[in-house]
């Protein structure tokens, strides 16, 4: 059968695996991404952690059977403890525990209530990373997770293609306010449009809207949004994550800055309602559009082009292959990435 989407293999980048408040103090939870089973847990002390989901014993699925033990994980197939490192410190028997028992770590980051990994089909360290926003005086992030069958570069695309704001969002007189720039991972652009509102049988009113998109590879979209009729600031977050090459997790978030005193709490959930209703918009599209390659682009469709020349980066190439191949670590390809130290 042949594959739906064209592109070589699962993109590198950093990938939102769950939000802080998923993984309390001492809990454990279970996640398929990257086409492989994974474990997200926090430690009594709590430290956020990412490993490979069986046990490395025989095999065991620590999803399933583990537990959260000290600063690490206790398989209940035979007992074996693994520490913060991934390191076996003990069994339920007599000795030392074997020297190739090591539970394989991910590259973790925690921030702005976000649980990141760094994913690498060649199982590369990160040579770039997500900034840290300064979020004292926003609230905390609404969010919601949707299960679509798609790519993570096809609603990333989403933020550079102009044309679909009107269309399917109903959005009236968009324009570009900064066209689109890239530097490395990190894409940018903004956009002001206007929206009607109004009571059925009145005449409507329209209120501006700004947005400012900052793109970090294909797991991570950040967008600033501000109406000023309402004196309101947003940040969206759009953050895929796939669980194989034709399918994702699609979390959305939404935070809004409390210069609006009390009414912050309703603002948000409003502002929540609304980016959910627009993915909603969304969904047909993905779920049944078909990839074209070489699309006929017009005008107004915005940069959709340059965006899909700076997404290349992101994908391993024969040549990355090749050096990886000839650097003695072709066994790491399409791996988790190594053991941390």
């Amino acid at each position: 059968m042949a594959k739906r989407f064209p592109f070589p293999g699962l993109p590198n980048g950093w990938y939102v695996v769950a939000t802080s408040g998923e993984v309390p103090r001492g809990r454990l939870i279970r996640r398929r991404y990257f086409d492989r089973e994974l474990i997200v847990f926090r430690s009594e002390s709590g430290e956020a952690r990412v490993a490979d989901a069986h046990c490395p014993h025989m095999g065991a699925h620590l999803g399933r059977v583990g537990k959260v033990h000290g600063d690490g994980v206790r398989c209940g197939f035979h007992g074996f403890q693994y520490d913060g490192q991934g390191r076996c410190v003990a069994t339920s028997y007599d000795g030392p525990p074997p020297a190739g028992a090591r539970l394989r770590l991910w590259e973790c980051r925690e921030q702005n209530g976000l649980l990141l990994v760094w994913f690498d089909l060649l199982g590369r360290a990160p040579d770039w990373t997500v900034p840290v926003l300064d979020d004292e005086k926003w609230s905390p992030m609404a969010w919601h997770r949707f299960d679509i069958p798609t790519h993570p570069q096809e609603t990333t695309e989403n933020s550079v293609d102009f044309g679909h704001f009107t269309q399917i969002h109903g959005f009236v007189d968009g324009s570009i306010t900064r066209e689109v720039q890239s530097d490395g991972p990190l894409l940018t652009t903004s956009y002001r449009v206007f929206r009607e509102l109004g009571v059925p049988g009145l005449p409507r009113w329209k209120v501006k809207v700004e947005y400012d998109v900052a793109v970090w590879g294909l797991g991570y979209s950040q967008v600033d949004i501000e109406i000023p009729t309402f004196r309101l600031h947003l940040r969206a977050w759009v953050l895929p994550i796939s669980r194989d090459e034709e399918n994702i997790d699609l979390v959305i978030g939404i935070s809004v800055k409390k210069n609006i005193g009390p009414f912050w709490p309703l603002a948000r959930k409003i502002g929540h309602n609304i980016l959910c209703g627009e993915v909603g918009q969304d969904l047909d599209v993905w779920t049944y559009k078909e990839y074209l390659e070489k699309p006929a682009l017009a005008k107004g469709d915005g940069p959709v082009a340059f965006y899909r020349n700076y997404v290349k980066q992101f994908y391993a190439t024969p040549h990355d292959v090749a050096e990886t191949a000839d650097s003695g670590e072709a066994s790491r390809m399409a791996e988790a990435p190594p053991p941390l130290p």
